[in-house]
Formats: C-alpha cells, structure tokens, sequence
C-alpha cells in the first residue's frame, strides 16, 4: 500500500522528535534536579532540600539547605553518582556528615541514610520544581534604623561554624518605670521564643540572659542606637553577635 505523502512527512517529524523524548525521559530518571524531603531524627524530622548539577566528563556539583540548622546553599563535596548510587558529604561540619542512597528506578525519589559520627538517620527526598527565588523576609540588614534607646525589634546571627548561620530576633519592651522585657526568637528553629531573663542597660552598655538554654548577650548601642554589637554566650562557647534596629513597621 502506497502511503500518502502527508503521512511520510508526519511520520518522520515523530522519528526526529524521539530523540528528544528519550532524552527527556533520561533526564528525569537522573540524580541531576532539585529535590526536597526530609531527615528522620529519633523524635522529629528535619526539612532538607537538595540540588545537584551533572557537569562534563562526570563532575557534579550541588548545594544543600537544613535551614532549622542553619544550613543555607551549603556547597557539598564528594559527590559521586553512580548508577542509581548517589552520595555526597558536608564539607568541615563535626562529625564528617556523609549521605549514600539510591535513586529510585522512576528517577522520582531518591532515599538514604545520611552518618554523622556514630549516628545514622534515615533521608527521604522528592523530585520536585525548583521554586522562584523570592526575597528573604528573615534576611539581616545590612544596616539597622536609628533610634533611641533599647525597646524596640531587632535582628542579627550567630555563626557556630563557619557555613552555619541561625537567625535571631529580640524583642524588647520598655514599663513605664523603665524596666526592660522581652523575647529571643530563633528564626531558623521554628521561631520559637525565648523569654529574656534579666535586662541591664547603663549607658549604652548592655546585658541580657536567656536562661531557658543557658545562654546571655553582653553588648553595646553605637552612636546612633541602630546597633548592638557584642557577644554572645552559651555554656563554654562564645560567638560575636551584632543585632540590627529593625525600622517600625508603619
């Protein structure tokens, strides 16, 4: 039977899209994209998000996000995709943290264990979209609002390592006798608050403690009170600490 040629034409603009659809299909059955999930923790589980990137000749480079630890677009080392083996480590955190896993055969989970030290917790992570990047509402500023006086919100980091950085507010309200209350919030660990102990403010000097995770703040206002730069203080640890005046929401 002789084919019209409408037909051939159709015929071969579907062979010349294959091509296309196999690697599409290839594509999604690769560890390559952008993934989100979890690590199981003994009471808890901690949101985890992971990209990874096929560069040429087999490279691969990726980042991870564990932001109730304050991990944020933390480079990963070691990472070696072979089959459907995925594994990769996070470079200088205590413990050596290395995660092994398996991508599944549909190319749409990958699942695993990530040891740190002694410890092995169990990760789970879906393919998903990468979402739009938007602007970050718990950002520090770059520089903090003027004002007058200790009352008022205020916002600044520690950072416990060098890739590690936790967010921190303070809240603090002055009584009509002066005296100062109020809260630290950790941004990245659920904003949970933390009431503030005892405040002690004497020209510019200031002294605050936290006592629910033994922790205190020793610091001082700069000239134009949009600064309170100093330590703070956590069992046997100390860490510079510079919170920024956040300007009044109008």
């Amino acid at each position: 039977m002789k084919l019209p040629r409408s037909f051939f034409l159709a015929g071969l603009a579907l062979a010349c899209a294959w091509p296309a659809l196999l690697h599409a299909a290839d594509a999604a059955k690769s560890a390559a994209g952008y993934w989100e999930g979890t690590i199981a923790l003994q009471n808890a589980e901690l949101p985890m998000r992971l990209e990874l990137v096929a560069r040429d000749a087999g490279a691969w480079t990726g980042t991870i996000d564990i932001p109730r630890q304050g991990i944020r677009a933390f480079a990963l080392a070691g990472i070696k995709v072979d089959g459907d083996a995925v594994a990769f480590a996070l470079p200088g955190i205590p413990g050596d943290p290395h995660f092994a896993g398996k991508l599944a055969s549909d190319g749409a989970t990958i699942t695993g264990d990530l040891t740190q030290g002694e410890g092995s917790m169990p990760v789970r992570l879906e393919r998903k979209t990468k979402p739009a990047a938007t602007a970050d509402e718990n950002a520090v500023p770059a520089k903090g609002a003027a004002g007058q006086g200790l009352a008022g919100k205020w916002r600044g980091s520690i950072k416990p390592l060098p890739a590690v950085e936790l967010r921190l507010d303070l809240e603090v309200k002055a009584d009509a006798a002066g005296k100062f209350t109020g809260d630290l919030i950790s941004l990245d660990q659920g904003s949970s608050r933390l009431p503030v102990g005892t405040f002690t403010e004497k020209d510019g000097a200031v002294q605050f403690d936290v006592p629910r995770v033994n922790g205190s703040f020793s610091g001082k206002l700069n000239a134009d009170g949009s600064e309170l730069a100093g330590d703070w203080s956590q069992g046997p640890n100390t860490t510079p600490l510079v919170f920024k005046r956040l300007a009044a929401k109008s």
